[in-house]
């Protein structure tokens, strides 16, 4: 499903909220007159509809332009209405049609051609590597699609080209059909085509199965719209006719999701974990919140002695026990050689005592922890990843080795790296780890009911419907909130979580540090059994 939330001129907002009534009544969208609040409202699912009104957005100007340079791929409804008139015979029209954003009006449109509502990599995405091939940026859309799952096309056609050479040519297996007014799209990688040259086909007709051939490194579905005479006539700056075909596609509303099959985890529930002391062993304090937190499962520092574990363990047999693998990326870029070195002692002692999951890294989007250093993306950070996999696994045949969490939301010029952008760059290395992290923070009653209503974590599940998770850190790091809010918060996400299925672990940040992240760790360094602890403990599911 999507999140849809309408955006509506301030200056006299009520009177533009009056003729949107029905309409909200009928698809149950949200109002706000704040651009802001709609490029963060259930992001990245949402669709922002927007009464684009002369001199409506007076801070922004130019509305649709502000939303794809400051929140690029958020998927933008414009309604063009020079008044809240204009705008309630749009929406009473969509009403009477049951067709929530206008798709079915357009002269020419493009039903989804996959299970998996997720796009991988948008249309213009990364100029730098598509420049060498002609390209400004990446010349079609990469949608979610697992090995030999259904490709559909998109509109009504004729096959006219199929490639079955996997290998000769960058798209691999493909198959191009041509549709009215010009228009042609293509669907590449596949594992094999089931049409034939000048088949006629319908939209939603099945038409091949999805898998990597061709310049890919992972099962995904490339889609490309072309037009005939685009480029000569100047509707696009891509060569040969190349158009960005996502304001033609038609989200998949209510679409079923695919469910997480082949997930498999022995607790058979997320269970309730947290981060022990942070870059440190655990004190005796941190062992008695263990215990008052009833807690379930803990990631322990790399350096945690023998003897904490041998406690713990002896406290609860069924205490879960991970580890993340990290090391210091401040100074000079670390390759995976240097990264398997430093970590491989402390794993290798850990694994002997028979730890078996482990982080690989931590938000490795961010500057602090080697972006920008040792990879300058998700793509050169999945290259040093599959390096460490592979040298770990052969070393550790048994461990189960996690893609890391990453510092969420957008790009902070010199600091972080966009999460989901990185997460997109980066999927080949995720999809070979065991399973996922995700990282989930909150500052506020409105981000914490985001979260709790799938947020972030839903959109990893969109993505890797086949993969375990775990909310390898969330918290909230805000100091206006009380030890005891924390606490009802934590245990309100713990609660959420634990309703889904394929997670396996949520890890608060954290109990303790020796020093810093006083808004995060459940006590301070002289404090003893904390209050968030003491809700968390008293819980009942």
């Amino acid at each position: 499903m999507s999140f849809q939330i309408i955006l509506l001129p301030q200056r006299d907002y009520w009177s533009w909220v009056r003729v949107c009534k029905d309409y909200v009544l009928t698809f149950g969208s949200n109002l706000t007159p704040d651009p802001a609040t709609a490029a963060s409202y259930m992001a990245p699912r949402q669709v922002v509809t927007i009464a684009n009104t002369p001199d409506g957005y007076p801070a922004q100007g130019d509305i649709a332009a502000w939303f794809n340079t400051h929140h690029p791929g958020v998927r933008l409804d414009v309604i063009e209405a020079a008044d809240a008139s204009e705008l309630e015979r749009e929406l009473s029209q969509r009403v009477r049609d049951r067709d929530r954003y206008g798709q079915l009006r357009r002269p020419f449109a493009l039903r989804w051609p996959t299970d998996y509502p997720v796009v991988t990599q948008r249309f213009g995405a990364n100029p730098r590597i598509y420049a060498r091939y002609g390209m400004p940026g990446h010349e079609g859309l990469d949608i979610r699609a697992l090995t030999n799952t259904n490709v559909y096309a998109c509109a009504d056609g004729t096959v006219y080209e199929v490639h079955s050479n996997p290998r000769d040519h960058a798209y691999g297996i493909h198959i191009r059909i041509r549709h009215r007014d010009g228009y042609k799209t293509i669907y590449a990688h596949l594992a094999r085509a089931m049409v034939q040259v000048g088949d006629d086909v319908e939209a939603g007709q099945i038409i091949g199965k999805a898998d990597s051939t061709g310049n890919s490194s992972a099962a995904h579905l490339h889609m490309s719209l072309k037009r005939d005479g685009a480029t000569e006539r100047g509707e696009t700056n891509y060569p040969k006719d190349i158009l960005d075909p996502t304001p033609f596609m038609i989200w998949p509303e209510g679409a079923s999701r695919p469910a997480a099959h082949g997930v498999s985890w022995t607790a058979g529930k997320c269970l309730i974990g947290a981060h022990t002391r942070v870059g440190a062993p655990m004190t005796e304090a941190d062992v008695a919140l263990v215990s008052a937190a009833r807690l379930e499962a803990v990631c322990v520092a790399q350096s945690e002695r023998r003897e904490t574990i041998e406690r713990l363990r002896n406290a609860n047999p069924a205490l879960f026990l991970t580890c993340r693998l990290t090391s210091d990326f401040s100074g000079a870029p670390m390759t995976p050689e240097e990264f398997t070195g430093r970590v491989e002692p402390d794993l290798g002692r850990l694994y002997r005592l028979g730890i078996r999951h482990f982080e690989v890294h931590s938000s490795p989007n961010l500057q602090s922890e080697g972006w920008q250093r040792s990879w300058y993306g998700g793509r050169e950070f999945a290259e040093w990843c599959l390096a460490v996999l592979k040298a770990l696994r052969r070393l550790y045949p048994e461990a189960r080795f996690g893609f890391p969490g990453l510092s969420p939301g957008d790009t902070v010029s010199g600091q972080r790296g966009n999460a989901l952008e990185f997460l997109q760059d980066a999927d080949e290395a995720a999809q070979a780890c065991d399973w996922i992290g995700v990282s989930c923070y909150w500052s506020d009653e409105a981000e914490r009911v985001s979260l709790n209503g799938g947020g972030l974590v839903e959109e990893y599940r969109l993505r890797y419907p086949d993969k375990l998770l775990f909310v390898s850190e969330f918290g909230n790091p805000s100091v206006a909130s009380s030890p005891a809010e924390k606490g009802r918060e934590y245990l309100a996400f713990y609660r959420a979580m634990r309703q889904r299925p394929g997670i396996g672990a949520a890890f608060a940040f954290a109990l303790s540090a020796p020093t810093g992240y006083s808004a995060l760790v459940w006590r301070p360094e002289a404090g003893g059994v904390s209050e968030i602890a003491g809700v968390i403990g008293g819980r009942e599911f």
